[in-house]
C-alpha cells in the first residue's frame, strides 16, 4: 500500500506542475490493447492423449511521450501482460508488481548533427533474423500474449542525403556482475533508385560466461529491389555471418541467408498478394571440428509459422531433432476482396528441414505447416484476426509411433490508441 500511495503522490505532483510545462505536448501514441485466445491440440502428435490446452492472454502497452525542451523529449512505455483470463482477480499490490516500465529514454535532436536516444528502449524490427529488442508481435508465443524485451543503450542516428547511419552502445538486462552483457554495433542504410541497401555489424560480449567471455560478432547485408520491369514485384536478399569466439575459445562460424519475393496486384477482383521465401540457418554436423558452425543471432525474432513460431508450440521431446539449424521454404498468398476491402484472407504453406541431418535422424524433413488467417481491419486502430494452423510432423524423425497432426485455433483482437 505504501508503494501505491507513493505512486499516487507522484502522479498528483506531476499533474499539479503540468503548467510548468514538465508534461508539455504530452501524447499517448502507439499504445495498444491486445487479446489472443487460442486452443492447441496434439502437441505430442498423439490424438489419443488428452493434451488439449487453451488460454486467453492479454497485453496492455501504454506508450507516452512529452517534450522536455525544444531539443529533447522523453518516451515512457508501460506494459502489463501477466494475466490470463480465468485466473484470480488481482489486488492493487498485485497490479503494481506486474506493471513494468519497458521503455524510458530521452531523444536529443540534432546534437552535433546527430539524433540521440538515451536510456531503456526497443531496437530493431519484429521478425528480424539478426536483432530485435521489443514486444513480440503476432503470432504470439506460448505463456502470454507476447514477451517484451528492451535494451539499455545509446542509439545515435545521422542522416545525410540518401544515407542513414545508426550506432548502438548498450547493455542487456538480467546479467549479473559489473561488466554484464554488452552490445555495440553500426547499421548503414542507403537508397539508390528502387534499391534499398543495408549493411551492419554487431558485437555482443557476455562477461558472465565462464571461464572466459563469450564474444559473438555478426556482420551482414540486406538488399531489397522494387522491380521496375514488373510493377508490384519486390525481391529481397539477406546474408548474415558470425565471427568471434565462445567462452571455450571455439570460433563462431555460423551463417544464414534468406531470399524472398513478393508480388501484389489489384486486378483480381480485389488486391492479391503472392509471396515466397527460402531461409537457411546453418547447423553443426558434430564432426571433429570444435568450432561453432550453428548460426547464432544477437537477438533473433524470426518466426516463420504460427505453430513453428519460435519452437514454442511443439513438443520437441518427441523428436529426434535437437534443433540445430533450419532450412525453411514458405509459400503464401493473401487476398482482399474489392467489395469487402476490410477483409484479408491469407494462406501459408511452410516446409521445415534440418540444416544438417543429425546422425539419429532418418530424414532431414521435420514437418509441414499450413496456416489459414482471416483479418478484419475495421479501421487503422481496430482489427480482428482469426486463424487456424496445422503442423504435420515427419513420422520417421519422431521418437513416438504416432504422427497425428498438431492443430491450433485462435483469434486475436488489437485496439490501438
Amino acid at each position: 500500500m505504501k508503494k501505491l500511495v507513493s505512486i499516487l503522490t507522484a502522479v498528483a505532483i506531476l499533474t499539479s506542475v503540468a503548467s510548468a510545462q514538465i508534461l508539455k505536448n504530452f501524447k499517448l501514441d502507439g499504445s495498444s490493447l491486445e487479446i489472443n485466445a487460442y486452443n492447441l491440440n496434439n502437441a505430442d502428435f498423439n490424438k489419443d492423449n488428452p493434451d488439449k490446452t487453451g488460454d486467453v492472454d492479454t497485453r496492455l502497452m501504454l506508450n507516452m511521450s512529452f517534450d522536455l525542451n525544444d531539443n529533447a523529449n522523453a518516451v515512457v512505455t508501460v506494459v502489463k501482460n501477466n494475466r490470463q483470463w480465468g485466473e484470480n482477480s488481482e489486488t492493487l499490490n498485485d497490479l503494481q508488481d506486474n506493471i513494468n516500465v519497458e521503455q524510458a529514454y530521452i531523444n536529443l535532436k540534432g546534437v552535433i548533427g546527430i539524433d540521440h536516444k538515451l536510456g531503456r528502449q526497443f531496437y530493431g524490427n519484429p521478425g528480424d533474423l539478426v536483432i530485435y529488442y521489443g514486444p513480440k508481435m503476432w503470432p504470439y508465443q506460448q505463456g502470454n500474449v507476447g514477451d517484451v524485451d528492451a535494451i539499455d543503450a545509446w542509439v545515435g542516428t545521422y542522416n545525410y542525403k540518401d544515407w542513414a547511419f545508426t550506432g548502438i552502445l548498450g547493455k542487456e538486462n538480467g546479467a549479473t556482475g559489473d561488466m554484464g552483457r554488452n552490445l555495440s554495433g553500426i547499421d548503414i542504410k542507403k537508397k539508390i533508385d528502387r534499391f534499398n541497401l543495408n549493411a551492419y555489424y554487431y558485437y555482443h560480449v557476455d562477461n558472465t560466461a565462464a571461464p572466459a567471455s563469450d564474444k559473438l560478432g555478426l556482420y551482414g547485408f540486406r538488399a531489397n529491389w522494387d522491380c521496375n520491369y514488373l510493377e508490384g514485384l519486390n525481391i529481397g536478399l539477406e546474408y548474415d555471418h558470425n565471427a568471434g569466439s565462445d567462452d571455450s575459445y571455439n570460433k563462431y562460424k555460423g551463417y544464414a541467408y534468406k531470399i524472398n519475393a513478393g508480388y501484389t496486384t489489384d486486378k483480381v477482383a480485389g488486391k492479391l498478394g503472392l509471396n515466397a521465401e527460402y531461409a537457411y540457418l546453418s547447423g553443426d554436423n558434430n564432426d571433429t571440428d570444435t568450432n561453432n558452425k550453428t548460426y547464432t543471432s544477437i537477438a533473433n525474432d524470426y518466426r516463420p509459422g504460427i505453430i513453428y513460431g519460435g519452437n514454442d508450440w511443439i513438443d520437441w521431446n518427441n523428436y529426434k531433432y535437437t534443433g540445430d539449424g533450419d532450412k525453411i521454404i514458405k509459400l503464401g498468398l493473401n487476398w482482399t476482396p474489392e467489395k469487402l476491402n476490410k477483409l484479408n484472407l491469407a494462406f501459408d504453406y511452410i516446409n521445415f528441414k534440418a540444416a544438417e541431418k543429425e546422425t539419429n535422424m532418418t530424414e532431414d524433413t521435420l514437418g509441414n505447416e499450413y496456416d489459414i488467417i482471416a483479418t478484419w481491419n475495421h479501421s487503422d486502430k481496430v482489427s480482428l484476426k482469426g486463424y487456424y494452423a496445422m503442423f504435420k510432423p515427419e513420422k520417421k524423425n519422431l521418437n513416438v509411433t504416432t504422427d497425428d497432426m498438431e492443430t491450433m485455433l485462435g483469434a486475436a483482437f488489437v485496439v490501438k490508441f
